[in-house]
């Protein structure tokens, strides 16, 4: 299990459209790949359980990948969660 502290930098947080990104990755890989925020937990593959844990800037969250290829689910959906996405 690899587990780590992440900080969300987006300016927006980590609303609809980066919460997609950060599924469509996740599922690439085998392992479970969880978020954990203030005790509410979603699975890193689901964009709906993303959205829902409402991450904005500056809060400070529990990615957890548990499998096979862990380290390497946990270094790509870290790298999409610190992340300064350019919407408009």
């Amino acid at each position: 299990m690899v587990t780590g502290k992440i900080v969300i930098t987006n300016e927006r947080g980590i609303h609809a459209r980066p919460s997609a990104e950060v599924a469509k990755e996740a599922i690439k890989y085998k392992s479970d790949i969880t978020v954990d925020h203030d005790g509410n937990k979603g699975n890193a593959k689901e964009v709906l359980q993303l959205i829902v844990l409402e991450l904005y800037k500056g809060e400070t969250v529990t990615l957890t990948a548990e499998g096979e290829d862990e380290q390497a689910a946990f270094d790509a959906v870290k790298a999409l969660l610190e992340k300064q996405y350019d919407f408009d």
